[in-house]
């Protein structure tokens, strides 16, 4: 029967291993397929956290740029932050039709968008207000309409980013599970096909084989020395060693009879039979018995000649099925030794890319330590500012207290001056008094007209004095004025310094978050480094094994080759296909974005690398 034929025990180990490779092949390329589904489910949250952070970025620059229209009085600068407004506008109005397009409303409520519009037609009313010269309006639109609509936007931008924070890193570790899971499979199953293959090899071909074949060597020796009562081995086999072995057995009783009906022939069917068993024994399978016999002996010369045309049959046909065992062993340890050449590529790749991302990581923790560093600068500058304010509002009391006393001054001088008329009406009356005494008066007339001069110096220098505190009182108002302004200005300061503090606050925690993430990965990126390294070693264990294989094959190949076994005339021997030669795949280069950041390759492409 062809299914219990040497040849199909022979190749039954290969058959299973192909089988076996086969569905390892289905299992890969379905572990493959779902750590690229993870891989892309990750790259696309990431996508989408990254447009919605820019866009939040984007609205507070709009934010800045609004607050300095309204400040900043019409001139070139002010035409520069119109400019800036406006491309920011159309970046802001790109943003929201790119996050639109990635299909964001799954993650991202309709509210948000709405409000996002809003705010920007918002920012376009207060930026034309503030142009057209409106800056109180525009600044209470700014206060009322934009920062709460922003506000509400930002919420939702933020619970947002957390959540599909989370759901990515729970889709990285799922791709790493699986890619993990994938790399065990394969090595397991790599390892078991190889023992697998080696064991069944040497087991099948030595039991099913080399064994009966030695047996009826031996029983043929026996045979060619003239016992004929030996029992013939594998007698009861339904392949071609069990046809050789009845093949055998019936020579062996015909020979008995012969002997017993020709002993007049014994000479010749000795030396005849003799000598074709002789070269048997030495392992020539194409010698024949060509003597001329009659009778009996001439069956028995067929018999022996068939049987030593099936014996150089089966033997031919283990030659074919051990070269094929060859050829397939062959392929595995080739393949097996570009799975190690491309274990270890992937090994270097994994460890180029933790040094990158260790370059990274330690680049975001810088940025994050100068952020730190900017924020502390920004408080004491905010502290100063603040000091900087209370000095103008002392000085601006200051000010007022001497505007007070100014006022009082000229109300004295006012009193002084009403004294100085009453007293120059006095000396007036005093005189006109003396005038009339006559001579008697005369002296008092003296005294009145110089109380009288002395009263109108007194006058011209109050009316002097009067005039100075008058001019002193303009430029007190003035100066309090002035300084009432540059409280107003350092107070603009203040606010402006407290935002900007807070907007360096929330980089730096950015930046922090982003370190922490980097860290992470780089250490995630470290353990797959540490599992390539050890896959790598067991890929070496496999070829290691399968190299076995090939030996063990070649040592039967040398077995076998002690028999000449020529070329059969009714079944040419098939010819050995030539073994297939793995060529490398090239290896692809992948360029990773983000925190995370990693892309993985095909399925084709991870199945053709196999």
């Amino acid at each position: 029967m062809i299914s219990r034929s040497v040849t199909a025990r022979l190749m039954m180990p290969l058959a299973i291993c192909m089988l076996m490779l086969c569905a390892l092949a289905g299992v890969m390329i379905y572990a493959q397929l779902m750590v690229s589904s993870a891989n892309r489910a990750a790259l696309q949250g990431q996508e989408n956290v990254t447009e919605l952070g820019e866009l939040r970025s984007v609205s507070r620059a709009l934010q800045r740029d609004a607050l300095n229209l309204i400040n900043e009085p019409a001139g070139e600068a002010r035409d520069t932050i119109a400019k800036k407004f406006d491309g920011r506008m159309e970046k802001f109005a790109d943003g929201l039709k790119k996050l639109e397009g990635l299909d964001a409303h799954s993650f991202v409520p309709q509210d948000y968008f709405d409000s996002q519009h809003k705010v920007a037609q918002q920012l376009a009313d207060v930026a034309v207000k503030a142009n057209g010269g409106d800056q109180a309006g525009a600044l209470e639109d700014f206060r009322g309409k934009v920062r709460p609509a922003e506000r509400e936007a930002s919420k939702v931008a933020d619970e947002r980013i957390e959540a599909l924070g989370a759901e990515v890193e729970k889709l990285i570790a799922s791709a790493e599970s699986a890619d993990r899971f994938a790399k065990i499979l394969l090595l397991v199953a790599t390892i078991v096909l190889a023992g697998a293959g080696l064991t069944a090899g040497f087991l099948i071909t030595r039991r099913g084989v080399v064994i009966p074949l030695l047996g009826l060597q031996e029983a043929m020796g026996h045979l060619a020395a003239g016992r004929t009562s030996i029992a013939i081995p594998s007698i009861d086999r339904e392949d071609e060693v069990g046809n050789m072995a009845q093949s055998m057995a019936r020579f062996r009783d015909q020979l008995a009879a012969a002997e017993k009906a020709k002993e007049a022939q014994a000479e010749l069917i000795v030396s005849s039979i003799g000598a074709g068993l002789g070269e048997l024994a030495s392992g020539n399978l194409e010698a024949r018995v060509d003597a001329e016999l009659t009778g009996v002996f001439a069956k028995l010369k067929a018999d022996f000649n068939r049987a030593m045309e099936e014996l150089q049959g089966t033997m031919q046909s283990v030659n074919r099925a051990t070269t094929g065992i060859n050829g397939g062993a062959a392929e595995i340890r080739q393949a097996s030794s570009d799975l190690a050449e491309r274990t270890e590529r992937q090994a270097a790749g994994l460890e180029e890319t933790a040094a990158a991302l260790t370059q990274v990581t330690t680049g975001v923790k810088e940025t994050a330590e100068g952020a730190q560093s900017a924020s502390n600068a920004i408080s004491v500058t905010q502290d100063q500012a603040t000091e900087g304010r209370k000095v103008l509002t002392e000085a601006v009391t200051a000010m007022d207290d001497i505007q007070k006393s100014a006022q009082e001054i000229a109300q004295i001088i006012n009193v002084i001056d009403g004294l100085s008329f009453q007293t120059n009406l006095l000396a007036l009356n005093a005189g006109v008094e003396a005038a009339r005494a006559g001579e008697a008066g005369k002296g008092f007339a003296v005294v009145a007209s110089e109380v009288r001069a002395l009263a109108q110096r007194s006058a011209d220098a109050a009316s002097d004095i009067k005039k100075l505190i008058q001019g002193s009182g303009e430029l007190v108002n003035r100066g309090v004025n002035l300084v009432g302004q540059s409280g107003e200005a350092f107070t603009r300061i203040v606010d402006q310094v407290t935002e900007v503090s807070r907007l360096v606050k929330d980089i730096t925690d950015q930046t922090n978050r982003q370190s922490t993430t980097l860290s992470q990965v780089n250490v995630a990126v470290r353990e797959m480094d540490a599992t390539t390294q050890q896959n790598a070693a067991m890929v070496e264990e496999t070829n290691a094994a399968v190299s076995t294989l090939a030996d063990e094959a070649s040592r039967l190949e040398q077995m076998i080759s002690q028999f000449k076994v020529g070329t059969r005339r009714d079944a040419p021997a098939p010819v050995a296909a030539p073994a297939t030669v793995h060529t490398p795949a090239p290896r692809r280069s992948y360029r990773t974005q983000g925190a995370l950041a990693v892309a993985a390759a095909p399925a084709d492409d991870d199945w053709a690398e196999f």
